[in-house]
């Protein structure tokens, strides 16, 4: 072929690319954005390509909304200082940390619930606010290409918390350096109760190393930030690597933390009251996903993992009412899990967000744990069964479903069972004119059977808002919670604006107290506001009333949460491990 016809030919093909991803871009536009009149509904998300299926991908092109354009409409304009001052502050994600965020082929045939797998997996990254894979058909029948368009979240962000003027906690973190897919975070806390006064926490975190779908992440702490198992204020170092299971068609999913704690007696107690310790862990899992060989439309898969994690202590608190404790002392585990499942998701809005969109899961697992665990010097055999299911319709509302049980074996018997199980069911989006609300209802029940090792039940501030209830001691709970949010047009300065109402209740049996059957409820209300194009989540300001607290009298209680963040979305499978009932 001549150079004259490689040039013409080559210009034609750039010609026809601009064309599919400019026609792309307007059609992801439509899904993107949001108006303030819209009616929200529950959508399976691999609808829309469908008809696509077992076409040859062609070509992958990449597009970008910028700042200058709303997620709430898409005729609105952002006022032109705002966006100058983003876009000079802000660094794109680069085109090749998407390509490494995907684990769609060109020249293979297109899944179209793999291509809604990718879609989701983009949308769950913290410096990606929203993001769609058009698909546009090519010159022949048997062929498409795709388009990636991407909107990224401005990924500067603060963290201010503790008490002022006392205790003040400020961080500084970007979560898209360079726009490379690597957060860094910085966070100092000053306590004038503190010996020194100051102390700070560092983060790295880089997402997809090489296109591996691995996540690495280094922390050293002087804050008691991360993961701690002890009461007293710990400094830490810490490496996590992790490969999540992205999609049913991935094969490999697993994770590998190491780290070293120790606590340090910054507020000088005396020596009789610290708790002096050191201890590390070590812990690992991997898992192999089988069946991703099955047919498009056949989603059901089964998982097999493997876990094994030491909690390793190089030095115990000295006081006696400690050393008997599970946490101040040495636990391991070797614990293998079958997995069955089949999971599906719906794209919707205004669940936790304030019109980005969301991924509500549909369909079910069941998981059979197995293994062997050492804790206070009890080596037991440990099973358990654990079922979810849940369950998206149509017209906007969802459910979901949960069960499991778990305990040891010893000496003939059974030890340390526990029955654990809840429902939530959200109602679907009433509007009324440019409001939008939507109401939520849970319960959950648990009971704990010949008690032996484990710590009891206890009542925390995550089911009644400033009631900690973990000194008294429960075999059987039931929580009840009923929320309703209101969605408004109102914003400020791009912050949108949701108050909420609701009722908690929980009703427990202690073991330890004259009245044995105890009930505690907490009413609050609120506001709850974010801007969708910052990286900080949702901001909670939360008013409680207890009638009654753990020690018979009422109080009121201010809560502030900064970068409330709730996903919905979760994942397809997780390590084996022991139930989860505090």
């Amino acid at each position: 072929m001549s150079p004259l016809y490689l040039q013409a030919q080559n210009k034609k093909d750039s010609v026809e690319k601009k064309f599919l991803a400019k026609r792309a871009f307007r059609q992801g536009m439509k899904f993107i954005t949001t108006s303030p009149e819209d009616t929200i509904v529950n959508k399976k998300s691999a609808d829309d390509y469908a008809r696509f299926a077992g076409k040859i991908i062609r070509s992958i092109h990449y597009e970008r909304v910028g700042f200058e354009i709303s997620i709430y409409d898409s005729t609105k304009r952002v006022r032109r200082t705002v966006t100058k001052i983003a876009n000079a502050i802000h660094t794109d994600t680069r085109q090749r940390i998407i390509q490494q965020h995907l684990f769609l082929e060109k020249n293979k045939p297109l899944n179209p619930a793999k291509l809604a797998d990718n879609e989701r997996f983009l949308r769950d990254k913290d410096f990606i606010l929203d993001s769609r894979i058009m698909v546009v058909e090519g010159e022949g029948s048997d062929s498409v290409d795709l388009v990636v368009i991407t909107r990224d979240v401005f990924s500067l962000g603060t963290n201010v918390g503790g008490s002022f003027p006392n205790a003040l906690q400020l961080g500084l973190y970007d979560a898209n350096v360079g726009g490379l897919g690597q957060r860094f975070e910085f966070n100092t806390l000053i306590d004038q109760d503190r010996t020194p006064k100051f102390g700070y926490s560092l983060l790295y975190r880089k997402s997809s190393i090489f296109g591996s779908l691995t996540n690495v992440e280094l922390g050293y702490t002087q804050i008691n930030s991360g993961i701690s198992l002890g009461d007293e204020s710990e400094f830490a170092t810490r490496i996590r690597i992790s490969r999540p299971l992205v999609s049913p068609y991935s094969r490999l999913a697993g994770a590998l933390e190491i780290s070293r704690n120790w606590s340090k007696n910054i507020f000088t107690k005396p020596d009789s009251a610290f708790l002096d310790y050191k201890y590390k862990i070590l812990d690992g899992w991997i898992g192999y996903n089988l069946g991703i060989k099955n047919s498009i439309t056949n989603r059901n898969r089964h998982f097999l993992a493997f876990r094994a994690f030491d909690y390793y202590y190089l030095n115990r608190p000295r006081q006696e009412n400690f050393r008997e404790s599970v946490i101040y002392n040495n636990s391991s585990a070797y614990l293998s899990a079958i997995t069955f499942y089949r999971q599906n998701f719906f794209k919707t809005r205004y669940v936790f967000g304030f019109g980005r969109t969301e991924d509500v899961p549909s369909g079910f697992s069941m998981e059979l744990t197995s293994g062997y665990v050492r804790q206070l010097k009890a080596a037991r055999p440990y099973s358990a069964f654990n079922i979810n299911y849940s369950l998206a319709h149509r017209k906007g509302d969802f459910q979901s479903f949960r069960f499991q049980s778990g305990g040891y074996y010893r000496n003939n018997r059974l030890e340390d069972v526990i029955l654990d199980a809840g429902t939530t069911y959200y109602t679907r989006l009433w509007q009324f004119q440019r409001f939008k609300m939507r109401s939520s209802v849970s319960a959950n029940y648990s009971k704990l059977v010949n008690h032996n090792v484990v710590d009891w039940l206890t009542v925390r501030d995550n089911e009644i808002n400033g009631l900690i209830a973990d000194s008294l001691k429960f075999n059987t709970r039931l929580a009840l919670h009923l929320e309703s949010v209101l969605f408004t047009p109102w914003s400020f300065i791009g912050f949108r604006m949701a108050p909420f109402w609701g009722v908690d209740m929980v009703s427990a049996q202690c073991i330890t107290c004259e009245n044995k059957n105890n009930t505690f409820w907490g009413f609050n209300s609120g506001l709850r506001t974010r801007n969708e194009n910052l990286i900080f989540g949702t901001l909670e300001l939360k008013l409680s009333y207890i009638p009654k607290d753990e020690f018979g009298t009422h109080r009121f209680v201010i809560g502030f949460k900064q970068n409330l963040r709730v996903k919905s979305s979760g994942t397809f499978v997780k390590a084996p491990s022991l139930i989860s009932y505090n």
